[in-house]
């Protein structure tokens, strides 16, 4: 069974529609600490994700 994008923990759905969300990120550099969202279908194959974490 492949893992979705909806079965993460950096995964934040939209409230228009719950099929589409952010996965959200938070990013350490030396100077400061920020977060980092891109768009992804929570449909998305998440198999491959380097920063995947269950719920």
């Amino acid at each position: 069974m492949a893992t979705e994008c909806k079965e993460c923990k950096s995964f934040f759905p939209m409230n228009e529609n719950p099929e589409k969300g952010d996965c959200v990120q938070r990013v350490v550099d030396p100077r400061q600490a920020y977060y980092k969202a891109r768009p992804v279908d929570a449909g998305a194959d998440a198999s491959k994700c380097g920063t995947f974490s269950k719920k």
